[in-house]
């Protein structure tokens, strides 16, 4: 169990500092808007363009990951992301700086499925929801760390060199990677339950009969609660500069502090699942709470700790639905096509719904306000989410123990 919890600490390492250098994009939008003369239609097409190359590369080194190991992949997409984040601080032109944002999103992107069918596989199989659970909360601790350590800075450094942090984290990607342990090459690969040779086509496998509905479900699923949360995922510091009035480094406390309160979302799902409700029945519950809550958050808050709150209480289930989300994932495909899997229903619709969602975003909020325009894409967006998920019955940790 030594090498297990190992591994599990170096994915989870690697998901936190990923997460660390791709916030900070979010804390200096508007910075970006003023060097390069755009408006926020500008800037949904920058990351709507990021979140199409974070749907095309994942797939691939889903599959490399499947048949070569994560110890290969996970020490490369680290330190090219990393390495890509850095260079946002130096380059001067728009479409160089763009291009730099695009690929380095889209290699952290690829990090997803890479860590999450790693733990999958490592945990042990009682306690997997509760292990890849805490491996989501890298996502928010990131967040945090960045708003509470790096965010700050804005108001003393060039914003610019914000940025320098990928530089710091580009050489710990190689040190991770080489602690893996080697024969991190098969813990991908291991013996299970198999549809015709899906180690060779893991990706063509994922369409097999068996596989078809529950691929097309589970991509829906995750398409339509990544929806709602590209709608405010990149905006939400931007959000509660305009319409509350906050300074960038206000807005980024409440935001990064909500990050990291919302963990308690991500263990109790996964304890809830584990111990009290089916995996599936929490999901829905998670979704429609979230629901709810996303919309007391946009509408009802009047001060800064009303603020804070809201959005702390939301991201407990707002957030915490992924947790569980891409456990379902997992224990519903063998572990030999659980990379590619966790890349296409999870990261690949991750990021469709990332690629689309921001822009609609920035094309209707000139016209209906940030609330009506968040009000009108999150909850119908959550409530599809909990219907697809339902729709999986008797489908669903065909392969938990595997």
């Amino acid at each position: 169990m030594k090498i297990a919890y190992s591994v599990i600490a170096i994915a989870f390492a690697a998901w936190l500092l990923t997460n660390v250098d791709q916030s900070l994009f979010g804390y200096v939008i508007p910075q970006i808007q003023t060097e390069f003369g755009l408006g926020l239609e500008g800037i949904g097409y920058i990351i709507s363009l990021s979140f199409v190359a974070g749907m095309i590369l994942p797939v691939g080194i889903g599959v490399l990951t499947d048949r070569f190991g994560a110890r290969l992949t996970l020490p490369l997409c680290l330190f090219v992301s990393a390495v890509l984040v850095g260079m946002q601080g130096l380059l001067t032109g728009l479409y160089a700086f763009a291009l730099a944002r695009i690929l380095s999103f889209a290699f952290s992107a690829a990090l997803s499925p890479i860590t999450n069918s790693i733990v999958a596989t490592a945990a042990p199989v009682k306690w997997r929801a509760i292990w890849v659970a805490l491996l989501q909360c890298a996502y928010p601790l990131g967040w945090l760390v960045s708003a509470m350590v790096v965010a700050p800075l804005i108001e003393h450094i060039s914003w610019r060199s914000l940025f320098f942090v990928g530089f710091i984290i580009a050489p710990i990607a190689l040190i991770l990677g080489y602690l893996l342990p080697k024969d991190m090459f098969g813990v991908a690969t291991a013996p299970s339950r198999r549809v015709e040779s899906t180690t060779a086509r893991p990706f063509a496998a994922l369409f097999a009969p068996e596989f078809r509905k529950r691929t097309a479900l589970l991509s829906l699923a995750f398409f339509s609660y990544s929806g709602a949360v590209a709608s405010t995922a990149f905006y939400l510091p931007t959000f509660l500069h305009e319409v509350r009035g906050y300074s960038l480094p206000d807005a980024a406390i409440i935001v990064g502090s909500g990050y990291g309160i919302s963990v308690i979302g991500y263990l109790g799902s996964a304890v809830v699942s584990t111990y009290l409700l089916p995996l599936r029945t929490t999901i829905v519950i998670w979704n429609v709470l979230a629901a709810l809550l996303v919309t007391i958050m946009i509408w009802l808050p009047t001060s800064f700790w009303q603020d804070f709150l809201a959005f702390a209480v939301m991201g407990i289930f707002y957030f915490g639905t992924a947790a569980i989300l891409i456990t379902y994932v997992l224990e519903s495909f063998p572990d030999d096509m659980r990379t590619t899997a966790a890349a296409v229903c999870g990261t690949a619709c991750v990021s469709a719904a990332m690629a689309l969602f921001p822009t609609i975003v920035a094309i209707l909020v000139p016209s209906l306000g940030w609330q009506v325009t968040f009000t009108a894409i999150i909850t119908p967006c959550l409530i599809i989410s909990a219907l697809a998920t339902l729709s999986l019955k008797g489908a669903d940790q065909l392969f938990r123990g595997t």
